[in-house]
């Protein structure tokens, strides 16, 4: 067993000095600088800005509006992040072996999959970066959130490991293509994929899903013969309705970041968001993660009757007279609130890991065949 931990000890001592040289690489530049400043820039403008035209303007109360702070900043790290963190790797491999400095590392007594980890693990700590940028607003997010502290860092560190799988995705695009500009035209293509062409998928799909199904729902005839003021009179009819089946697409939704994130929040929120026990407004978390859940559970293949319109519950303000069905509906729609994150960072964290595979692949020496346009040195 110490054989093993001294042989685990001296792998990763070799993996830090890789991230250490990469690190040191990337300092060198003023870049990352101009970066660092131009990301609290923009989150700056945003947060302010937004307290500025939602609460300056009397247009929503400061409460309302800091309930969703923690969303907002955490929307922009999310875009800023799967931009730039993918980019960051993306030329690594191939910027190295371009610049001559790939086979020098090489030619140490360290694995390929050393030096994959290495400028993996380099990469994320340089995304961080973002991260710790936007931290003032991420903290003032979490007081402000009606999540709490606990459930407002997990997400914080589910949005760190996005960053990390798609660093790796990036690091996999380096390592299979020749120019660095490739590789990151590639890396942004497959992350655009995911934040759009995923949810067009999703949208595609809603009809070749859909199924018609028999169901009683309550209808209103009004007599010709009777009063003007005469109420209609309602009975039960059997209809034929279209029902879209989500539950079987809904994973296309599952690695989305802009609903995996706010899932992780979502089931400490207010709970009585969306209900006529709570006159605030629910946040857009709970926005979010009930449009990921409803789609993970289904149609709601029920409609109101005559019996569940004449308690007056679709109207109602009191939430004592609130119909069964109708909660029965809500609790089907919500019921995979904060269920599905783990699973859409399963998705994410498979995406990363091929990458990080293709890498070491790539890396390993002696190289073999190499595609067209591949150098050694």
């Amino acid at each position: 067993m110490s054989a093993r931990r001294e042989r685990a000890a001296r792998w990763w001592s070799g993996v830090l000095v890789l991230v250490q040289l990469d690190l040191r690489q990337r300092l060198r530049t003023t870049r990352w600088k101009v970066s660092a400043a131009a990301a609290f820039a923009v989150v700056s403008l945003v947060v302010l800005g937004s307290l500025y035209v939602m609460v300056g303007a009397g247009s929503l109360a400061y409460a309302d509006w800091a309930q969703n702070l923690y969303v907002i900043v955490g929307a922009i790290v999310v875009f800023v992040g799967l931009v730039l963190a993918p980019t960051l790797t993306a030329t690594s491999i191939n910027g190295d072996r371009k610049d001559a400095v790939l086979a020098v590392v090489q030619a140490t007594p360290v694995s390929a999959w050393q030096i994959a980890v290495g400028k993996l693990l380099g990469g994320w700590a340089s995304c961080l970066a973002l991260v710790a940028v936007a931290s003032p607003y991420l903290v003032w997010g979490i007081v402000s959130a009606p999540y709490g502290v606990g459930p407002g860092l997990l997400g914080v560190v589910v949005l760190c490991l996005v960053f990390l799988c798609w660093c790796g995705v990036g690091l996999g695009f380096s390592a299979l293509t020749a120019r660095p500009a490739g590789s990151a035209v590639l890396t942004q293509a497959a992350v655009f994929t995911v934040l759009l062409g995923l949810p067009a998928v999703f949208g595609l799909l809603l009809q070749p899903v859909s199924q018609d199904h028999r169901v009683v729902r309550a209808e209103y005839v009004y007599d010709p013969a009777a009063p003007a003021d005469a109420l209609p009179t309602c009975r039960d009819v059997e209809v034929t309705q279209s029902f879209a089946h989500t539950e079987r697409i809904w994973w296309l939704l599952a690695p989305h970041p802009f609903l995996l994130i706010p899932d992780v929040v979502a089931a400490h929120d207010n709970p009585n968001a969306w209900s006529y026990r709570d006159t605030r407004p629910p946040t857009l978390a709970s926005s979010a993660a009930d449009a990921l859940s409803d789609a993970r559970t289904g149609p709601w293949i029920t409609d109101s009757t005559c019996a569940d319109e004449s308690t007056g519950a679709r109207y109602s303000t009191d939430p004592s007279r609130l119909a069964s069905p109708y909660a029965e509906q809500r609790a089907h729609e919500t019921a995979s609130v904060g269920d599905s994150w783990y699973i859409g960072l399963a998705m994410n964290a498979v995406f990363g890991a091929l990458g990080l595979a293709a890498a070491a692949r790539r890396l390993r020496v002696p190289a073999g065949r190499l595609p067209r346009g591949v150098r050694i040195a």
